[in-house]
This record gives structure tokens, C-alpha cells and sequence, in this order.
């Protein structure tokens, strides 16, 4: 039972409970206990710091969220190529055994290519050994190649014989003209041009005088002697196929060579030519017939854009400074005259034989007898050639074709000719089995080629009648024309004799000396020289 006192303390108690109260509920306070105020009051503290605590750890946790997403494909990209320990080393010898397979292959193709080299190399040799192979002429040059060089004591220590030994080699190796031919048709591959171009060409010509009554007075013989010393087969050859290859015109799937002049040529052609006409006066008539470059017979104002030299104002010179015994025969106005016909051929510098014809018809006025006609001879069709230019004109991207025909004397057409070693040899004045041959010996049916010496009987004539024909390549169309106006013909090609020839002729009683030249070789340096030589 408690106290009177205990009673009392609770009452009072209560009592001030209640006006705490009142006082709390008065003043916005909950009515709530001193303990629990301050328990309140601590709590609401507690809550709000860990409500800035929350606040706080839930923007580190998206700042965290956003940098994990932005790092995450890395460290993913990462974790996909970084391999455990094993793998790496697995991966690393698959590699290590890719490069040495790698290296095997290209060791062995190595091996297979010097191999094919070796080879090839000596199959080359094996080649070059062939001697009974090797050519002894050119038909794309027209020339004869290079001889086998003659030992001597002192070639040998001066080392001539090996340079000439060396050169032989390569002029005459057996597959010479089929690799040359290969080179173009290697190059044709890379593209083609087929508009109209100049080859070569870039040659500083002389300046033709023009004026010959103030140029220097003709020059003698014997000052012509010392200018040209006798040259050599081998360089007349060198410098007559420069000199036909060192400006060609394509256009229309044509070659046309074009004409520079040469002072010292032209100087020392004229001597030549007075030589013999003084030396064969009251024995021979001498007649100078040089056969323009194809380029003449291009129009006028395709001519003045290929340029070159103007090949009448050069056969004016020549007049101007020719002895009065000299009859010069011109041909450049009746190769213009028939410019559209089959003149020249088109893969080569030589003229046709229809060519040749009209320069013999030039030459019948110039002597004065009549000409023959195409029709008095019967005429064969040797089929393709293929000429000097051939590669040329392909490597501009076209591909043309020559067709050779021929005239057939009606005298006779049985030749006899001599080699450079004196061996005789029966042939023909057309060679019809030439109809046979590779295409680009075609034009050799023409009175055997190339020959130190031919000469052509007609039986039909008895009266005497002679003539020597001096030439080049481009003689060899010309002679067969002559053949039914003289009882024999007499055919010197000068670059492969060392005979005199106005000796000869005096010998022969001949009556007629033609010298019967292409401009681009008989008006070449070395061609002139040797002519002047030859008559001296």
C-alpha cells in the first residue's frame, strides 16, 4: 500500500506532467516527455545526417556507375584480347610457325627462280655456241652482219681482237631478230598509240647552201682523197642503219623515213662523182640517180610538219657543184607525180619495183632511149614482206602488211653472182621461190640481194651494149628494169668490194656507170666516203 507520501510525490508528478504539457502544445511543441524531447531531438539529428550521408553516397554511387560504364568496354575489350598465360603462349608459337612457313616458301621460290635463271643463262650459251646457227646477214637491216674477227699477234695484245670477237657474238647470235621482235612485243602490251608519231628524229642537220655561186668552189678529187680515207664494211654498215633509223615518220600505219643533210656527205659525193667523170672521160657516162626518202611522197603540208631537210634544194646543191660530165637524174618530181601509187613499201625505206620503174623511166629520157613497158614483162606476186620499220610502226599500234611484186625481164632471168671469198653462184634476176621465204627477205629476190659482184647476160642483144650499175640496196628493184636495154649487166654493190671501179670499167669496155643510191645511204658519211675511195 503506499505511502500518504508516495501519493503525494505521484500526484505532484502528474501535476507537472500535465502543465508540461500544456506548455508544449502552447508553444508548437509536442506534448512529449523531457526524455523524449531530447530522444526526439536526437533522432531527428541522427536522421538528417544520415540523410546527407545517403545523399552523399548516392551521387559517389552514380559518379562510380557512370566512370564503371565509360571504362567498361575497355576493361570488356581488355579482358576479351588479354589471354591467360597458356593461351599467349599457344598463340605465340602459332605465330613463331606462320613466319617460318612463310620464310620456307619464299626460300624455295627463291631457289626455283635462281634455278630458272641458271638455266635460262645456260641454255643461252648453249645457243650462242651453235656456230653453224648464226646468221650471216640482217633482213630487217638489210646488211651483212659482222665477221668472225681475224687473229693477229697484235689484235690480240692490243685487245681489238676481243672487242671485235664481242661484238661478232652479238651481232650474229642466233635468236637475235626473234628477241628483238619479242622486246616490241613486250612493249606493245603496256599500250599502244595509234595516231601518227615521229621516231627518232632528233638530228641537227646542216644547213643546205642556197646560194652556190658564193660557196666555196667544188672540191678536186685529190682534196676530196684526203677527206675520205676508205672506211670500213662494218662502220658503213653502222652508220647507214643509223642513218635509215634515226628519224621515221609513222602515220597511217606507214614508215617514212625522213632526209637530213650532211655537208661533208654531200662535198665528198660530189667528188666522187667528178672523180669517175674525169677519170672514165671519152671511156663511160657517168649518171648520178639518188632515190629520194619515202617521206617525198607524203602530201605538202604533212611533209613541212615532219620536217627534215628539203631533199630537192639538196639535189640542187649537188647539181650546182656537179662536173658538166656528170648527168644527174631526177627522180622527185615524178615520184610526187605518182605519189598514189605503190610507191614504197610501207614497212620499209626501199621502194617498190613500181617505184624503181618510173626512176628507170627517168633514166631512159636522161640517155635517151625508150623505155620499156610493165606490160612487155610478166609480173609475179612474191606475197607479204616485212620491212626495216616493221617494229616500229607496230609499236605505234598498227599492224601492217607489204605485198612484193615483181617484173620478170623478158630476156632473160638467169644471174650469175660472186661472194665476198670469190665463190660463183647461178641465181635469178627475180627470184620466184622467194615467194616462199620469210617475210622479211622478200625484198632480197630482187637480183639476189646484196653481192659484191653480179652480172646479167641478155642473149637477145649481140650489139655490145653495157652498163655498170654502182648501188646499194636500193639498186637491187632498179637492175632488173635495165635488163632488156643492154646485152650485160654489170652490179657492184660498193659496200662489199674493194675493186677499183673505173678500173673495172675500163676493163670491161662498159659504156654506162649508174650509181644507184638510196639519199639516206649514199648521202651517209662512211657510204660517200667509200664511193669516192672506190673511183679514186
Amino acid at each position: 500500500m503506499p505511502t500518504p507520501r508516495e501519493i503525494m510525490e505521484a500526484a505532484r508528478r502528474k501535476q507537472q506532467m500535465e502543465e508540461l504539457g500544456a506548455a508544449s502544445q502552447a508553444a508548437g511543441t509536442a506534448s512529449r516527455s523531457p526524455e523524449e524531447s531530447v530522444y526526439a531531438g536526437t533522432t531527428r539529428t541522427t536522421a538528417g545526417r544520415r540523410q546527407n550521408m545517403g545523399r552523399a553516397t548516392t551521387w559517389q554511387g552514380a559518379e562510380r556507375t557512370s566512370r564503371q560504364r565509360e571504362q567498361a568496354p575497355a576493361q570488356r575489350s581488355q579482358r576479351g584480347t588479354r589471354p591467360s598465360g597458356q593461351n599467349v603462349r599457344a598463340s605465340e608459337a602459332h605465330r613463331r610457325q606462320q613466319q617460318r612457313g612463310a620464310r620456307a616458301i619464299i626460300a624455295r621460290w627463291r631457289m626455283y627462280g635462281v634455278a630458272a635463271f641458271a638455266a635460262l643463262m645456260l641454255l643461252g650459251g648453249v645457243i650462242g655456241l651453235l656456230f653453224f646457227a648464226r646468221p650471216t646477214t640482217s633482213a630487217v637491216e638489210m646488211r651483212n652482219l659482222t665477221t668472225f674477227p681475224e687473229f693477229s699477234v697484235e689484235s690480240f695484245l692490243d685487245g681489238s681482237f676481243f672487242t671485235d670477237l664481242s661484238l661478232w657474238y652479238a651481232d650474229t647470235y642466233p635468236l637475235r631478230e626473234p628477241m628483238v621482235a619479242a622486246d616490241h612485243g613486250i612493249d606493245k602490251l603496256f599500250g599502244v598509240n595509234t595516231g601518227s608519231g615521229m621516231i627518232g628524229g632528233n638530228v641537227q642537220a646542216d644547213e643546205i647552201p642556197v646560194d652556190t655561186e658564193s660557196t666555196e668552189a667544188e672540191p678536186e678529187p685529190e682534196k676530196g682523197r684526203e677527206l675520205a680515207e676508205a672506211p670500213t664494211e662494218k662502220a658503213i654498215a653502222e652508220d647507214v642503219q643509223a642513218n635509215i633509223m634515226e628519224g621515221v615518220y609513222v602515220t597511217n600505219g606507214a614508215g617514212y623515213a625522213v632526209y637530213y643533210f650532211s655537208q661533208y656527205a654531200a662535198d665528198t659525193y660530189v667528188a666522187a662523182m667528178n672523180a669517175a667523170a674525169e677519170k672514165l672521160d671519152g671511156v663511160a657516162t657517168v649518171y648520178s640517180l639518188l632515190a629520194p626518202a619515202n617521206c617525198v611522197t607524203l602530201s605538202d603540208e604533212e611533209a613541212a610538219k615532219v620536217g627534215g631537210s628539203d631533199q630537192e634544194q639538196t639535189i640542187a646543191y649537188l647539181d650546182s657543184r656537179f662536173d658538166e660530165r656528170v648527168v644527174s637524174v631526177h627522180l622527185i618530181d615524178t615520184m610526187k607525180e605518182h605519189r598514189d601509187e605503190y610507191l614504197f613499201f610501207h614497212t620499209d625505206h626501199h621502194w617498190t619495183q613500181l617505184g624503181a620503174y618510173y626512176a628507170y623511166v627517168e633514166f631512159c629520157k636522161a640517155k635517151g632511149i625508150e623505155p620499156k613497158q610493165l606490160s612487155d614483162w610478166r609480173q609475179v606476186n612474191l606475197g607479204e614482206l616485212q620491212g626495216t620499220y616493221t617494229e616500229t610502226i607496230q609499236s605505234m599500234g598498227y599492224y601492217p602488211s607489204d605485198t612484193v611484186d615483181a617484173y620478170i625481164p623478158a630476156s632473160t632471168n638467169d644471174l650469175t653472182y660472186w661472194t665476198e671469198d670469190g665463190q660463183e653462184v647461178a641465181s635469178h634476176v627475180i627470184e620466184e621461190e622467194a615467194a616462199t621465204w620469210e617475210p622479211s627477205y622478200k625484198y632480197m629476190a630482187f637480183a639476189a640481194g646484196d653481192r659484191p659482184l653480179e652480172i646479167i647476160e641478155n642473149p637477145e642483144l649481140d650489139d655490145g651494149s653495157s652498163c655498170l650499175v654502182v648501188k646499194d640496196s636500193y639498186g637491187c628493184a632498179f637492175v632488173p628494169t635495165l635488163v632488156d636495154n643492154y646485152q650485160t649487166v654489170h652490179v657492184i654493190d660498193f659496200r662489199y668490194t674493194d675493186k677499183n671501179l673505173c678500173d673495172y670499167v675500163i676493163e670491161n669496155g662498159i659504156q654506162d656507170v649508174l650509181f644507184v643510191n638510196g639519199m639516206k645511204i649514199g648521202l651517209a658519211d662512211t657510204a660517200a666516203a667509200a664511193i669516192l675511195a672506190e673511183v679514186s
